[in-house]
Parts: structure tokens; C-alpha cells; sequence
């Protein structure tokens, strides 16, 4: 055998290769401050999402409510200087003006409203909820009507005309919302407004509802 061969047989195995960390795979195997902060986020938006949902927050007021039938009233009038009422106890008067006999032999308006009164039932606290009444006219003489205010700040009231020819109607819309302050169980809120109806001067209009806890 040959020197040549020799010292090749007797050559010693390579070193196994040994891995070197570098700073590169470190960096990635530590968790990313902004990941942890992005997933708190997300996390407390689901949460907050979940309760607001629970709540009523989010929800969405119905249609208003309607005991009438739209065919079957008077035609609804143009739109004239329509009122917008609100809680005002400064305009509630002090005593109201008492009813009187419909003049004879002259035109008068006659104020007819086929329900004055409603009730809303179980409520929750939100959303808003609302309803319209029918004001009509079927006397012989323009309706007229102002001073529109409510019982509650949480009560607001529209009529969609203060001016009411004969044979036609204005439509109260009145909303009411639970959630403006601390309130729950059985309420009861009012709107009133004056009219030149010499029979009926000063008008009320009652809401009742329950609302949940």
C-alpha cells in the first residue's frame, strides 16, 4: 500500500457544523409590542361594541306610532308656520283659559282630535320613541294654534301646521326618551296647546308608558 493511501485512510471526520445565532433570528423569536397593543385594542372595541349593543345604545328608533288610519282622517294641510314645543314652564299659564259657548250666526273653528291619549306599553330605555295624533278642523273658519310645551325636557313635540283650514289636519308628532334622565317604571308625559276653538282653548294631550329598569 502506497504512503498516499495510507495518510488518506487515516484522515480524521470533518467538525459537525455548529449554528450560530444571530441577532436577526432573536428580534424574531421576542413578541412585538405593537401586536400585543393591537390585540388589547381590538379586544377592548369588541367589548365596548358588546355593551353598547346591550344597552340599547346602538339601536335604532322605530316608526312613529299611529292609532289612525292616514285614509281615513281629513287631508293634511300645507305646512304653515308649523311649532315646535318643548318643556318651558314659563309658558304654561298660570290658570288656563276657561272653555266658552261657540259663538252663533259666525264662522268658527271647531278642533277635533279622534284620540288625545296614548300609551307606549313595556319600553326599554332605549331607543327614543314616537308618535303622531290626528288635529283637526272641522269647523267653518281657519284653526289656529300656538304655545305648544311639554311636561318633561325629555318630551318634545312637532305640529306639522299652526295654521288649519276647514275640512283638514295637522299631524302632533311627540317624541318621548327615557334615557334623558334617570327614569323607569310607570310615567305619564303631556303636551298642551292653545287654539282660538272658543270651546276648547287649551288642549291636552297625555302619553303613558312603562319603562324597563
Amino acid at each position: 500500500m502506497s504512503s498516499k493511501k495510507k495518510r488518506t485512510g487515516q484522515m480524521a471526520p470533518p467538525a459537525p457544523r455548529v449554528a450560530v445565532s444571530t441577532g436577526r433570528h432573536r428580534r424574531r423569536r421576542g413578541a412585538n409590542p405593537l401586536v400585543w397593543l393591537g390585540g388589547v385594542g381590538i379586544i377592548v372595541a369588541v367589548l365596548v361594541a358588546l355593551s353598547l349593543t346591550q344597552s340599547g345604545a346602538l339601536a335604532k328608533p322605530g316608526p312613529p306610532s299611529r292609532a289612525e288610519d292616514p285614509a281615513e282622517l281629513l287631508p293634511l294641510a300645507a305646512a304653515v308656520r308649523p311649532l315646535n314645543g318643548s318643556h318651558d314652564m314659563k309658558r304654561i299659564p298660570a290658570q288656563t283659559p276657561a272653555p266658552q259657548p261657540a259663538p252663533e250666526g259666525v264662522a268658527v273653528p271647531v278642533l277635533r282630535m279622534p284620540s288625545a291619549s296614548y300609551d307606549w306599553g313595556i319600553i326599554p330605555k332605549r331607543p327614543p320613541v314616537t308618535h303622531i295624533f290626528a288635529v283637526q278642523n272641522t269647523g267653518t273658519a281657519d284653526l289656529l294654534l300656538n304655545n305648544m310645551v311639554t311636561s318633561c325636557a325629555c318630551t318634545t313635540a312637532e305640529l306639522s301646521s299652526s295654521v288649519i283650514p276647514p275640512g283638514q289636519r295637522a299631524d302632533l308628532t311627540v317624541t318621548f326618551n327615557p334615557s334623558f334622565h334617570q327614569v323607569e317604571g310607570d310615567v305619564v308625559r303631556l303636551v298642551w296647546f292653545g287654539s282660538n276653538d272658543p270651546t276648547q282653548p287649551w288642549v291636552q294631550v297625555r302619553l303613558t308608558a312603562n319603562v324597563l329598569p
